[in-house]
């Protein structure tokens, strides 16, 4: 069996300067690991993207070393990892090959195994759209001061290229907390901003959303087309039984309203939507 780390801050403090400064050594409140089901209605009319992980490839290799591979049961083979702006590739010894486009949604984490020989690595976890199945590496090294180092700055590189994905599906836009005079629905507006919505397995939607104050027995979260709100796409009661909660990863700005899922820009940005 593998367990994933609980303490994903290492992971940040051994390389938080990465390649993007913007969500550099940011720290994470502890919580569990929860899967939800993929179950909130598809949403249509504005800019939406394929999430598909068979997508091509972009450009040359950003990064590129040798891993370690799960390829069966206990079992870990060497591969020629290269991560690329949008996914990685690996290629085995004897030539097979396997790339996977990333998502805002994909996910890594630092994960250990219990017994075997996998748990004398230092492993981690892409996870490419909850709750499917994830790709595991790992790190080999007879230091394990080393060993720990190159994981980590391998899990920064991933979580920094998936905050780059979803940096680059979002209009410049900073979140807000005042109402549009035009607009009387937003006079009741505690935060705005753009998001991206996990509408299935496959697509993902960029959908302006607005949490109004709380009123009678709950709140409401607006989802528009875009942030004139003159086309409401769908809107979320928010009650004392809706579950509210963040998806754990190193860097992640993934958060869950209810059976709706989100990416914000950053992971601080992700702190104060569920705040609020």
């Amino acid at each position: 069996p593998c367990v994933c780390d609980v303490d994903d801050e290492e992971a940040l403090r051994r390389g938080g300067h990465g390649a993007r400064p913007k969500a550099a050594g940011l720290s994470f409140d502890s919580s569990l690991e929860i899967r939800i089901p993929p179950s909130a209605p598809k949403a249509r009319g504005f800019q939406t993207y394929s999430s598909a992980p068979d997508q091509p490839l972009l450009g040359v290799p950003i990064r590129e070393g040798s891993l370690w591979h799960l390829s069966a049961q206990d079992r870990f083979e060497p591969v020629q990892f290269s991560l690329y702006v949008n996914g990685f590739a690996f290629c085995t010894a004897d030539g097979l090959e396997a790339s996977v486009s990333l998502s805002p949604f994909s996910l890594v984490r630092n994960c250990r195994f219990q017994s075997g020989e996998c748990s004398k690595l230092k492993s981690f976890k892409v996870s490419l759209l909850e709750p499917d199945p994830c790709c595991y590496f790992a790190v080999r090294s007879s230091c394990e001061r080393e060993a720990d180092e190159e994981r980590s700055d391998w899990v920064l590189s991933l979580s920094h290229t998936i905050l780059l994905i979803t940096d680059s599906l979002l209009p410049s836009f900073s979140v807000t907390c005042d109402p549009l005079p035009s607009a009387p629905r937003t006079f009741r507006r505690l935060l705005a901003g753009y998001l991206i919505h996990r509408d299935d397995s496959n697509t993902i939607s960029v959908l302006f959303c607005e949490l109004s104050a709380h009123s009678n027995a709950g709140a409401t979260f607006s989802l528009y087309q875009n942030e004139c709100c003159e086309v409401l796409v769908s809107e979320v009661q928010i009650t004392e039984a809706a579950m509210c909660c963040d998806v754990v990863g190193i860097n992640c700005s993934c958060f869950v309203v209810d059976t709706h899922h989100f990416a914000s820009q950053t992971p601080s940005e992700r702190k104060l939507w569920l705040r609020a």
